[in-house]
């Protein structure tokens, strides 16, 4: 029987632990390396990096072109952040282009979002997206937890799992296993301890989480596979 892969949904990582599935986040205009099996793509423009309206539209052209490929599955990281030191009229008018490129395409939205929570609540319900939007290293409370998983939005948890104060716990808790997706994103340690420790925390076994999560995985995104 093969063994099921350990997937990592989001990650700034170029190399490929063990046999982990993983997706690298790009920037647009980052090269593509050729698909090999388990190297997956998301290409977005992250809210720190808005610039002016005529360097966006220029970054989400390139965007167009690295989405043609079959193995860049996602779009993002995008999204709305109230903290950053971007315009946050033009976060909004990026975030709203790189969703309709999302439908398009038809791959799911991965997505930072700091502070702006009723914004993107509100986009959601204007844009009625076909494609799953999930919010990425997310730490919110279990009670806004609820009322995006009543808007259908999924969850991606990483470090923060690892620290036993953090609200995000309670959250993971309580969330249905098929919304959840386990991330590496800039931490410095391996997959492998998050889905221990995300393990530990529903009560399941390792494999059991690895199970669920190449279940919801391969339903959402386009490149269906086996292990």
């Amino acid at each position: 029987m093969t063994q099921i892969p350990f997937i990592d949904i989001h990650t700034h990582r170029s190399e490929i632990p063990g046999k982990t599935v993983t997706v690298k986040n790009l920037f647009p205009g980052d090269s593509i390396p050729v698909f090999s099996g388990r190297n997956f793509y998301s290409v977005g423009l992250h809210p720190w990096k808005v610039g002016t309206e005529k360097e966006d539209n220029e970054r989400m052209l390139m965007m167009e072109d690295a989405l043609e490929f079959d193995h860049v599955i996602f779009v993002g990281e995008c999204g709305l952040d109230k903290l950053a030191e971007t315009v946050f009229d033009e976060q909004i008018r990026a975030f709203k282009a790189q969703a309709f490129m999302a439908e398009k395409h038809q791959k799911p939205l991965i997505i930072h979002c700091v502070k702006a929570w009723n914004e993107m609540v509100e986009l959601h319900m204007k844009n009625k997206p076909t494609v799953p939007w999930i919010f990425h290293g997310y730490n919110g409370s279990v009670e806004l937890t609820r009322q995006l998983l009543d808007k259908n939005f999924l969850f991606t948890f990483g470090e923060i799992l690892l620290n036993t104060n953090a609200k995000a716990i309670e959250s993971f808790k309580s969330l249905p296993i098929e919304k959840i997706f386990i991330e590496t994103d800039e931490f410095d340690g391996t997959i492998e301890e998050i889905y221990m420790r995300a393990a530990e925390l529903r009560n399941i076994s390792v494999e059991t989480l690895k199970q669920a999560i190449w279940t919801n995985f391969n339903r959402i995104e386009n490149v269906s596979f086996s292990a």
